[in-house]
């Protein structure tokens, strides 16, 4: 059932993920780390980055919606969200790291390949009138930038939410006026969602140039952004199967989380369709050669299966089952949507980044690729537990807080 303001009580957090399980998914991690380390030795020409990419980029915009749908939903004053804010905080801090780490192996040993569209000489540069801004080196800092204030953002937002919580199980003395506390975390929630639209927009101005180098698109952006926060709101679900909705767990997830994610998720899914459209009509309508050259083989060549799942599972299936009130009451319901729905937000990344360099790939035809992206998915699931371990995994300050305008 929904969590009762008055009947939460400070808890110290349920166990999530035993020791084996987080040693289990280090080993895998360190596993890939090795046989990277490997492949750099023998022979690096023949390392395929090509997986670990997509699932780079899946991971770390899916990971950055968390806290990004923390800040929306505590400017909003949405109170069924509470529950969700700490989980999601946490997946965003867990995969800090992996976001830098792996974008320096990226950039350092496949910049060639990835960024093909700026290797231009400068006689090349001055002819076709290209600004310094696209260039290897602006490259690499703009990006190292916007993560490194991204995550240097959220690290401060989560922090001072989670300050309250720490002190109560440590069993500090100082008190926490939560008033104030409160209002600080409203006037940051801004800058964290600006932060997001700052690193996604670069991210998706860099990556999308594979597809059509020095391509001109505004719409671009806000679709690849806005793409991974539809995924994230309905990877957090997740949440609720994993906590599960036992006394057993003290999980605070109920109806009404269930049902209000499933109406958050509802609209979420036609801003997706209406964002995925203002960008296809116009190199539809247009019907520009350089743009459709890249597009129409997607969704009619050798690619068409791959996007019409995106299609189907970031559309067409979640659009066709919200519209019944059951599936949005339904956890079980809402889980294999948000399967759907994640899978084809990946295959929107692959569909990005793999046709460039293959007219006729097929996902996970490499098996030294499949172990990169395996261990980083394995390393940031461990961190996710290990943090999960040590911090109270409910914002219970904020669910035992009545609505301001009750105050």
């Amino acid at each position: 059932m929904s969590a009762d303001p008055a009947a939460v009580e400070q808890r110290l957090p349920p166990a999530i993920g035993s020791g084996l399980t987080v040693g289990i998914l280090a080993a895998v991690f360190l596993a890939a780390a090795a046989s990277f380390a490997y492949a750099l030795t023998s022979d690096p020409g023949r390392i395929d980055f090509a997986m670990l990419t997509v699932t780079f980029l899946f991971l770390m915009g899916v990971s950055q919606g968390g806290i990004v749908f923390c800040a929306i939903m505590r400017l909003v004053g949405a109170q069924w969200s509470k529950p969700f804010y700490r989980l999601a905080e946490i997946c965003t801090l867990s995969f800090a790291p992996f976001a830098l780490l792996v974008f320096v192996l990226l950039f350092v040993f496949w910049r060639e390949d990835l960024f093909y569209w700026l290797s231009y000489t400068p006689e090349q540069r001055e002819e076709e009138h290209l600004s310094s801004w696209l260039s290897i080196d602006w490259l690499l800092i703009r990006n190292l930038f916007s993560l490194v204030l991204f995550y240097a953002v959220s690290i401060v937002y989560a922090l001072k939410a989670l300050k309250p919580d720490l002190s109560a199980n440590t069993g500090a003395s100082a008190a926490t006026d939560h008033d104030r506390l409160e209002k600080e975390l409203y006037v940051m929630s801004p800058f964290v969602i600006l932060a997001f639209g700052l690193c996604s927009t670069l991210f998706a101005w860099d990556f999308g140039m594979m597809l059509i180098a020095h391509w001109h698109s505004t719409v671009f952006p806000i679709f690849f952004s806005f793409g991974n926060l539809f995924a994230a709101t309905a990877a957090l679900m997740f949440l609720v199967a994993v906590l599960g909705r036992s006394e057993v767990t003290g999980s605070l997830f109920g109806p009404d989380q269930i049902r209000c994610l499933g109406m958050l998720v509802t609209g979420f899914t036609v801003l997706w369709l209406y964002f995925f459209w203002a960008q296809f009509f116009v190199v539809w309508f247009g019907n520009l050669p350089r743009e459709t050259d890249a597009l129409w083989p997607q969704m009619y060549g050798h690619y068409a299966p791959y996007y019409w799942t995106m299609m189907f599972g970031c559309f067409f299936v979640p659009f066709a089952a919200l519209i019944f009130a059951w599936v949005k009451r339904s956890a079980a319901a809402m889980i294999v949507l948000a399967v759907g729905i994640n899978v084809g937000i990946w295959m929107h990344k692959y569909l990005t980044v793999v046709p460039v360099f293959s007219p006729d790939d097929t996902p996970f035809n490499s098996l030294f690729d499949i172990v990169l992206a395996v261990g980083l998915v394995a390393g940031y699931v461990a961190a996710f537990l290990l943090l999960a371990k040590r911090w109270p995994i409910y914002s219970y300050w904020e669910i035992s807080r009545k609505p301001v305008q009750e105050h």
